[in-house]
């Protein structure tokens, strides 16, 4: 497993890195094999004390991705407020993978929902990734772990782009491209 370190506004000894990677190894026994762990430090510009140093930890594994993150006083102390979460993120990981393996399990059906007027937004910024291949179960799942209220992939189903999204009523929708 890699544990990569990165730090903006603030600095990081070495002897905290290996503790920090001990204890990410130890979570990550949730995981086959996670793939890259990525810990991000940097110095909040909260006024309040107790945010003083943001620490976000981003562990991807067989096309899984759990992200937390969290603020603290010092940097050990946000790391395990992170780590806290992480840990409650991949047990439900690991419970969802074993659910899902269970045959009668695989025909989930999907709510499918259409959205009817544009908004206008000034965008702030701007991102681009590379879109998975995913079925909807696989999407909403991934959406859940990433505590995300949205998500772009593409259909496995239909071949065309999608976003799954959480309701206000807590349910997923499904946003599927037409076809032309």
């Amino acid at each position: 497993m890699q544990v990569e370190f990165r730090h903006k506004g603030c600095h990081l000894e070495d002897s905290s890195k290996e503790l920090i990677s001990e204890r990410v190894d130890h979570l990550t026994r949730f995981l086959d094999e996670p793939r890259n762990v990525e810990v991000f430090f940097s110095e909040n510009n909260a006024k309040a004390k107790e945010q003083r140093y943001l620490c976000e930890v981003t562990v991807v594994s067989h096309g899984y991705v759990v992200r937390g993150h969290s603020t603290g006083m010092e940097l050990l102390q946000a790391f395990d407020k992170v780590e806290d979460k992480l840990r409650h993120q991949l047990e439900r990981l690991k419970t969802k993978v074993l659910h899902r393996s269970h045959p009668h399990h695989r025909d989930a059906k999907v709510v499918t929902t259409e959205l009817g007027e544009d908004l206008e937004v000034k965008i702030a910024k701007s991102k681009s990734f590379k879109v998975p291949k995913l079925d909807p179960e696989e999407a909403a799942f991934q959406m859940d772990l990433l505590s995300h209220s949205f998500y772009l992939f593409s259909n496995v189903q239909t071949g065309r782009s999608a976003v799954v999204y959480r309701r206000e009523d807590g349910s997923v929708g499904l946003i599927d491209q037409e076809a032309d």
